[in-house]
């Protein structure tokens, strides 16, 4: 009796010791399969990436927002009668003198991404900085994540350029260059895949002119609008 009891212990022990080494070796290998998946994964990502061409399409110029402390309600008495802050802006301004910043005015950039794969990769980030020459050198970003299907698909890109004296420099800018980082997934919550890239345009006399056109009457309707909201009585 003795001896079955005892044979009974070392076989309940030997078969433990054999199933947790079998658990042990199921779980690894659960985990290799997984980092294999992820790793194939990340190689596909990374190859529809290397097969995806980006190229500059438009830069323009958005919304104005002049600095809140511009016109202060003080200084505004007379009612609609011509006030001398505005008038000396407005004549400044025609004559492409701005003594110090007055405001943002946005800017979207647009690119045309070639994706020649057959698969959509997930747009994560864009983190580069975009150059006029050597006038402005801005910080761009994506705002939200996007899908690359295949075929061309537009990106925009937005970013704020101060309203000085650098703004009357536009119409003399000959290229527009772009250099940063763009992340993207397989999927939307697969592994990150990295590109570098550097791309730039030469900017047309009509995109100049537009452009130095659009900040003009941007800038003074927005002067005007300021004006006038800060002499109308608050609700």
């Amino acid at each position: 009796m003795y001896f079955r009891v005892r044979m009974k212990i070392r076989n309940s022990k030997t078969f433990y010791k054999r199933f947790g080494i079998a658990a042990l070796i199921a779980a690894v290998f659960c985990v290799l399969v997984i980092s294999a998946c992820a790793i194939t994964r990340k190689i596909n990502a990374a190859e529809i990436l290397s097969k995806t061409k980006l190229e500059f399409a438009a830069l323009s110029l958005d919304a104005v927002a002049l600095n809140k402390d511009l016109f202060p309600q003080k200084s505004l008495g007379g009612g609609f009668l011509p006030n001398p802050q505005v008038i000396a802006l407005v004549q400044d301004f025609s004559k492409g003198i701005l003594e110090k910043e007055i405001g943002k005015a946005g800017l979207t950039a647009t690119l045309t991404a070639d994706n020649q794969s057959t698969d959509t990769l997930w747009i994560k980030t864009i983190s580069a900085t975009i150059k006029l020459d050597s006038i402005l050198d801005l910080p761009i970003e994506l705002k939200d994540s996007l899908m690359l299907v295949p075929g061309k698909s537009k990106l925009s890109i937005f970013t704020q350029m101060p309203i000085d004296k650098r703004l009357f420099k536009i119409k003399d800018v000959q290229t527009i260059q772009m250099a940063g980082k763009l992340e993207a997934t397989l999927d939307a919550d697969g592994e990150i895949v990295e590109l570098n890239f550097d791309i730039d345009k030469k900017i047309s006399d009509e995109e100049k002119q537009a452009l130095a056109e659009k900040a003009r009457t941007s800038v003074l309707n927005s002067i005007v609008n300021d004006w006038v909201g800060a002499i109308l009585p608050q609700d």
